[in-house]
């Protein structure tokens, strides 16, 4: 089409001419890494020389000496220097550094949080050398975050792809997440979750490593070269994806939990491998010896950097499959993440849990299943907490026609919760549990406190979703979501 557009004589080059020169201009090469063919791995860093993968054993190359699949990874540094020599990006891009102003007592962005604000009184230090800039010493400094998720591009959902993604935190909140300004890495192409992620990352890791040192780049604001810093401060996704990022078992563990080192149980007389965290475990019937009864919501064993690391080393080097199998289990630990090697990441505080997926993919979720007797392996306990069918499909009913009077501006519009409840996507839960849920379920439950304990959870989640925060206010969330499990555990 673009000799049609742009008409020249003579005409413009062919369009593999054309892609050649886009490429030289643009300054940004993607580089391509032979993977194996089910994206257990990539050839990179260990992997490099290997010729048939580590995990299924599938070769890396066909009879004629070319490999079966590749990875495209698409460089993060090039576009990082562009950001410098371009007038409108690098203004933007002054919010972290000379536009967001931190006031004690409150949050209001990632700026606030105390990994952030401790970082800055660090020294930088790769590979054992230490720097003497600290970091984000200059206001230029990038901080950013990463993220992956896997999803099904088809309708049979037996494939899966998994997108690794930079967010960009200087620039503004408002626009940080917009697609414009998303910086895709490339895609794990499937057809199934990649066994070693790490080797996906190796080509992120290297460039992120150059860049807590510092590269040469060009300030188009001062007209100066200046040393360009990146740091990585923040990963996330949903549990399964950032599990397999820490290199941790997540709910197949014994410690489930990344956050803390509580002992998990399973669904008694269940098959399933998923772990469960109650607080209160003095009822359940296949309690070991000496194992702990009840968990104090308010001193749970956290988890801190050191003994993460020190625990995923001792399963690295054991010397036997089984010995590893073993404290892998016990640990929740399957060996030392190669995101460990960026100085910039706290285990586990890096690593908070993605309020989309935890919330609205999850929990809200859950409580549906419970309200509605459908939660898999769980009876219904000794409360009449459950809505008779008739109960519910009037709530779905509902639900459904509210969406005839309520403006498009607001949301998607909301389907019959009881009858399409697969086709609610996170958006939808989100404004059906704080809009539409106190209303709907107002003197439906057959005991007043079960509608009441619902609408405190709401109260919890609107003063989370504020554009500012208290430190009181976090502290009323602390206490109030301890108070709200021990009360749903009741």
């Amino acid at each position: 089409m673009l000799p049609f557009a742009f008409p020249t004589d003579p005409p413009l080059p062919k369009i593999t001419s054309l892609r050649s020169r886009v490429k030289f201009l643009a300054g940004i090469e993607p580089e391509l890494y032979d993977c194996c063919p089910n994206s257990c791995c990539c050839y990179t860093g260990p992997h490099e020389r290997l010729r048939e993968c580590p995990y299924c054993k599938e070769p890396r190359f066909r009879s004629d000496g070319k490999p079966r699949k590749k990875f495209t990874y698409i460089p993060l540094i090039p576009r990082l220097e562009a950001f410098a020599r371009n007038q409108s990006m690098a203004t933007k891009m002054k919010y972290r550094g000379a536009e967001h102003v931190h006031e004690p007592g409150k949050s209001s962005d990632i700026f606030d949080g105390l990994n952030y604000q401790n970082l800055r009184r660090e020294h930088v230090e790769v590979n054992g050398r230490r720097f003497e800039h600290k970091y984000f010493d200059d206001e230029r400094d990038i901080a950013l975050g990463l993220s992956t998720d896997g999803f099904a591009p088809f309708k049979r959902r037996k494939n899966t792809a998994w997108p690794l993604i930079i967010f960009n935190y200087n620039l503004p909140p408002e626009i940080r997440f917009h697609i414009d300004n998303i910086l895709s890495l490339g895609v794990i192409p499937g057809p199934k979750k990649p066994v070693d992620v790490d080797s996906f990352l190796w080509p992120l890791i290297k460039e992120l490593l150059r860049l807590a040192a510092g590269i040469r780049a060009f300030d188009i604001l001062t007209s100066k070269v200046f040393a360009l810093r990146a740091y990585l401060i923040l990963v996330f996704g949903d549990i399964p994806a950032v599990s397999m990022l820490m290199r941790m078992k997540g709910h197949n563990g014994i410690s489930p939990c990344r956050m803390c080192e509580v002992v998990g149980l399973r669904t008694p007389q269940s098959r399933a491998t998923t772990h469960y965290v109650p607080l209160d475990r003095q009822n359940y019937p296949h309690t070991a010896p000496g194992a702990i009864k009840s968990y104090d919501p308010n001193n749970l064993p956290l988890r801190h950097h050191a003994t993460l690391m020190a625990q995923a080393e001792e399963v690295q080097n054991a010397t036997t499959y089984t010995d590893a199998t073993k404290l892998a289990k016990l640990y929740g630990i399957k060996g030392v993440p190669y995101l460990s090697l960026l100085p910039s990441l706290n285990f586990p505080k890096s690593f908070p849990y993605d309020f989309m997926h935890l919330i609205w993919e999850n929990l809200i979720k859950n409580l549906v299943l419970h309200w509605t007797g459908e939660f898999k392996g769980l009876g219904a306990g000794k409360e009449s907490y459950e809505f008779p069918t008739a109960v519910w499909n009037a709530i779905g009913e509902a639900t459904g026609k509210s969406g005839s009077t309520i403006p498009s501006a607001f949301g998607s519009r909301v389907p019959n919760v009881a009858t399409h409840q697969s086709q609610m996507s996170a958006e939808m839960w989100s404004f059906w549990t704080l809009y539409l849920g106190p209303v709907l379920l107002r003197r439906r439950f057959q005991r007043p406190k079960y509608y009441t304990h619902f609408v405190w959870l709401v109260r919890l989640l609107n003063i989370c979703l504020q554009f500012e925060i208290t430190d009181d206010e976090i502290e009323e969330l602390r206490l109030g979501f301890i108070d709200w499990v021990k009360e749903y555990e009741e």
